[in-house]
């Protein structure tokens, strides 16, 4: 059993990554040597550029400083949500921590999102799981990292996109929400 002075001590140990500075690193390559993507009935791969080679340039846009935005419109099922959504999710929680929100186009659809993408990525990530806070900090719609990042996966209410600030924001199937957020004007 640890003392009060041990617990007090691990407790800002596992706190120490988040004081480094970022490591300056691609989100493609940050995704490529962090996300493992597996899914039942198929292989366990890491993410590949060479799967979706258009992507790269995408990801990569979402850590420049001169845009504040990347728009993306593409074919269904062509790895636009695994590169900029989980890809980008893994880059940030290993070499750049920041909150980040990740909205899904309704509340059943981001607890679908949550357990069959965020979950699966995180359990077969190794860097991803080791950073994955306790027990409690681990639930459907909100991932606490020990290096203090979390993830929240919501839906659009005007509850969830107000009032709390993140440093990344991941909008998926923005073309399947309204233009009007509970009277509140377009999410975006």
């Amino acid at each position: 059993m640890l003392d009060d002075f041990s617990t007090a001590m691990q407790d800002i140990c596992d706190a120490w990554p988040a004081l480094m500075p970022p490591n300056r690193m691609r989100v493609s390559q940050g995704a490529a040597k962090i996300l493992k993507i597996s899914r039942p009935g198929s292989s366990s791969t890491f993410w590949s550029a060479e799967e979706t080679p258009y992507m790269v340039e995408p990801m990569d846009m979402l850590a420049s400083r001169l845009h504040s935005s990347v728009c993306f419109v593409g074919p269904a099922q062509s790895g636009k949500t695994l590169g900029l959504g989980e890809g980008w999710m893994a880059h940030n929680v290993v070499h750049d921590p920041g909150d980040m929100l990740i909205v899904q186009m309704s509340q059943e659809k981001a607890r679908e999102y949550s357990k069959q993408r965020i979950d699966r990525a995180i359990r077969n990530s190794p860097e991803l799981k080791k950073l994955l806070g306790r027990a409690q900090d681990d639930n459907t719609h909100d991932k606490l990292f020990r290096n203090g990042m979390w993830v929240k996966i919501a839906w659009p209410t005007v509850t969830n996109l107000s009032s709390t600030s993140y440093r990344y924001v991941f909008l998926t199937d923005y073309d399947r929400v309204g233009d009007d957020i509970d009277g509140a004007g377009d999410m975006f």
